[in-house]
Parts: structure tokens; C-alpha cells; sequence
């Protein structure tokens, strides 16, 4: 999710905070009138009034972003592992990620900034961080116990960092008004934190350009506790490794191949987008329309290079084998025209209603080849009565070879396993029982397109099917 589609999700429940604000500071407000007429002596300033009514249209806003917003779909899950927000940004190298981490710190920047204006108890640090870590605390445990969010360690260490930033600004606002002058300390209490994570941002940018190769997705955020699972080897792994080929793809990670094939989506089409390009994971997705106003989406995703063109309402369009050929023909004249496909792709029909054109290369041909290649899939579903087809899967990537690189063994590989180093979906706990029955040396794309060789161990955890990717290029 990006800042715009935030945007979009606050503006209704901006309203609806609004409405419940305004309710409750009316009922405070008539019960602080009735108290002064029985002779309350505590007087709240308008600002008082204006902070109290802010922090709670604040905190309903933050509870329907974070909370009531989502499914319970979590189940409980825990993850206090510090900074693991920071390897998955890295290891992905994800906008969305990173934004992630931004935004979180963001959302509870009102928080701090606010709280100094309820009175001169809340303008201490000490109690702001205070009042920060348990606010998010409750909300973080909130989520684990509704099963509607993740508790996390990073998001108790950047909401809390969030606040806090906000509670420098106000500082220095409030320390500029008393001494009426701009002092140095006033400013570094403003700019300390965001600058050390613009800081850390622009250092990670720094050293992920001067790399050669990208990151690895298969790399896990956190490891699997290993101690109290029984792992089992039920096959033989060499302790020698060889050399593999490295390939590149260009059209993975490069936004410009992205515009460049909604463009021509647009252009041969005569489609209109609507909007700017949103972000959703790894996915950049245009909103288009045509000249009727019927609905399409342009997706690209970055991380494979795959895109696809869908009409957002399809209908049922079987056709007769010919006619269905016949619009193939078509398209493989347009295709080829823009190069995007391949001489030896083969073509064939399936479920009457659509074409495709498939191009595999196998593994073994992948480790022994050592030249450029092309591999993957195209996929139209055609429109009886449009130009435009009702959806058009394109995942067909150019390989370009690069040279040869050393692999590490299976048996050191295999070690990562037993360290934990490797992703799965849930979490393995005291008591499983992993067992690996085969491997063998694939491919994997890395964050700047290169076509690395990865290991794929694969075997069951309690009975149930089980695989994993472990890098094998030698450091």
C-alpha cells in the first residue's frame, strides 16, 4: 500500500472520526460547564480542548487503519524480533516496505506532537514516551488478541520513535515562542530523528547501488527456532559444489519497461488512464478505460517482470476453434511487431475461449546452457466483440547470460537449514518434524534482475509437502 491508496482508505474514516469527535468534546464540553457552575476551580484552555479533541479523532483514525479495518486472519501471531521490518525491506529492497516503516512512524507523529498542549506534566519527555509506548502497546496487543494484526517489536520501536518525533517539533515550537529566538537545541530536537532515518535510508540506498547484484527474497526476515525440531535427512548431499551460469533480466525491477509496456497497452488499444500508478507490494498498477468506458487494470510487477492487462468485468466469450486460432494469428502479428515474442514459442488453445504461447527451459538447461534464452508464458483471453482482449498475461522474460559463478555445495547449503536460515509460511514450533527428501539447483530472480542459482530442498514438515530456496552462490 502506498501514501495515495492511505490517503484514500482515511478519508472516509476521517469523517467518521470527525463525527464521534465532535460528540464527545459536546458532551465534555456541557459536563465542564456544569462543573464550573457547581464550583469546579480547574480551568482547560481552548488549546486543552483542542489537543483532548485531536488525540481521540487521532486514535479512532489509527484504530480503523490498523484495526477494525482487517479481517481476523492473524490468529495470534508474534513477531519480537527487532529490525526485522529493516531485513525484509532490505532483502526484497521494497518500496512498500520501506513506506511501511515510514508510515508507521507518521501515523503516531500527532500523538507526541499533541500531548505537550494538554498541560506542563505532558510536555516532559519522560512521560510522552511514557504515554507513546503504552498507546501502541495496547494497540499492538489489540491486534494479536481480535487476531486482526501482527504483533510486532518494530512497530512498538517506530510508532513510539513516531511520537516522539512529533514531541520534539512541538518542543521546539513552544521553546522558540518562550525564548523568542531560534536556539540550536530547539532545532535538533526537531530535526534528530528524522534525520537519522534519512540518514540510514540514504546509506542503505548508497550501498545496495554500489552492489553488483541485487538481494534475495529467499532470504528470511527472521530464522526458525531449530532447537526443538527434529530434522531428518532422507537423502545424500555432495559436500563439493560447481560452477553454474549467471543470467540478467531486464525486464524485472525496471520501472521504465513498465511504463513502456503500458504505453503500448495504451497506444494500440486507445485506452485512457485514469489517475496516477498506485503501488500494491510489488505490483505498479494503472487504472485504464476505453472509449465505451468499460474498465481496465495494467499491472507490472517489478520483482518478476511479469504484466498482465485485465478488463475489470469479463463475460463469457467462448468461441469456435477456428475463430479462437484466427484471433491468435492476430495477436501473434502484433506481438512480434513489438518483439515480445519468440520464434519457437509454441501456440495453443485451451477452454475455448483462450490462446497462449508457451517457451520452457529446464533447469538442467539453465545450469549447462551458457547463452542468452528466452522462457515463460503468454496468456490472452480474447473479446468476441473488442479489440481489446479481456485479459492478457504476459510472462516471458529475456535472459541474457552473464558469465559463470561458483556454487556452493548442497551439503553446506543444507546447513542453513539446520540453522533455521530459510523461509516458511508459519513459523515451525517445539515438537515438528521436518524432513528433507531431495534437492536440486534451480534459478531465482534477485532484486536487480540478475537470474541467480538457488537450491530448492524440498521434503514434508508433519507429513504435510514442503520446499524452500536456499542461495547457492558462493560469497
Amino acid at each position: 500500500m502506498d501514501f495515495s491508496q492511505v490517503i484514500h482508505r482515511l478519508l472516509p474514516i476521517a469523517g467518521v472520526a470527525l463525527a464521534v469527535g465532535l460528540i464527545v468534546l459536546g458532551v465534555v464540553y456541557l459536563a465542564y460547564k456544569v462543573y464550573r457552575k457547581m464550583g469546579g476551580k480547574r480551568i482547560i484552555t481552548i488549546w486543552q480542548f483542542i489537543a483532548s479533541f485531536s488525540i481521540l479523532g487521532w486514535l479512532i483514525i489509527v484504530m480503523m487503519l490498523t484495526t477494525f479495518s482487517r479481517g481476523a486472519h492473524f490468529d495470534g501471531w508474534v513477531n519480537l524480533e527487532l529490525f526485522s521490518g529493516y531485513v525484509s525491506a532490505w532483502n526484497q529492497w521494497s518500496l512498500s516496505e520501506f513506506q511501511l516503516i515510514i508510515f508507521n512512524m507518521l501515523m503516531f507523529a500527532p500523538l507526541g506532537f499533541l500531548l505537550p498542549l494538554l498541560g506542563m506534566k505532558t510536555r516532559r519527555f519522560k512521560l510522552v514516551f511514557i504515554i507513546s509506548l503504552l498507546v501502541t502497546l495496547g494497540i499492538e496487543a489489540f491486534q494479536m488478541v481480535t487476531g486482526r494484526g501482527i504483533f510486532e517489536l518494530d512497530d512498538l520501536l517506530h510508532n513510539t520513535l513516531g511520537s516522539l518525533a512529533g514531541y520534539g517539533l512541538m518542543r521546539a515550537i513552544l521553546d522558540i515562542l518562550k525564548q523568542k529566538k531560534i536556539s540550536f537545541k530547539a532545532i535538533f530536537s526537531a530535526v534528530c530523528i528524522p534525520l537519522a532515518f534519512t540518514l540510514l535510508f540514504t546509506g542503505a540506498f548508497i550501498i545496495y547501488s554500489s552492489k553488483e547484484l541485487g538481494n534475495l527474497s529467499v532470504r528470511p526476515a527472521t530464522s526458525q527456532k531449530m532447537n526443538q525440531v527434529s530434522v531428518m535427512l532422507d537423502t545424500k548431499l555432495p559436500d563439493y559444489g560447481e560452477s553454474a551460469p549467471l543470467y540478467r533480466s531486464h525486464e524485472i525491477h525496471n520501472m521504465e519497461y513498465g511504463k513502456q509496456m503500458a504505453s503500448l497497452m495504451k497506444d494500440h488499444f486507445q485506452l485512457q488512464q485514469r489517475g496516477r500508478i498506485s503501488i500494491d507490494g510489488f505490483n505498479r498498477i494503472w487504472s485504464l478505460y476505453d472509449s465505451t468506458g468499460k474498465e481496465y487494470t495494467f499491472n507490472y510487477n517489478v520483482n518478476s517482470g511479469n504484466w498482465w492487462l485485465a478488463r475489470d468485468q469479463r463475460s463469457s466469450s467462448s468461441m469456435e476453434p477456428e475463430i479462437l486460432t484466427e484471433k491468435g494469428e492476430a495477436y501473434v502479428k502484433w506481438l512480434s511487431q513489438h518483439g515480445l515474442l519468440p520464434k519457437n514459442a509454441e501456440f495453443s488453445t485451451q477452454n475455448e475461449d483462450t490462446v497462449r504461447w508457451d517457451l520452457h527451459m529446464t533447469n538442467a538447461d539453465m545450469i549447462t546452457g551458457q547463452q542468452d534464452f528466452d522462457n515463460g508464458m503468454i496468456i490472452i483471453v480474447p473479446a468476441a466483440e473488442s479489440l481489446i482482449p479481456q485479459e492478457l498475461f504476459y510472462s516471458m522474460n529475456k535472459n541474457a547470460y552473464i558469465r559463470s559463478v561458483d556454487v556452493e555445495s548442497p551439503a553446506k547449503a543444507y546447513e542453513e537449514i539446520l540453522k533455521g536460515n530459510f523461509s516458511i509460511y508459519n513459523d515451525l514450533k517445539a515438537g515438528d518434524e521436518l524432513i528433507v527428501k531431495g534437492y536440486e539447483l534451480t534459478y531465482t530472480y534477485d532484486s536487480k534482475g540478475y537470474y541467480q542459482p538457488v537450491y530448492q530442498f524440498e521434503g514434508t514438515v508433519n507429513g504435510a509437502e514442503w520446499s524452500t530456496l536456499i542461495p547457492a552462490m558462493k560469497n
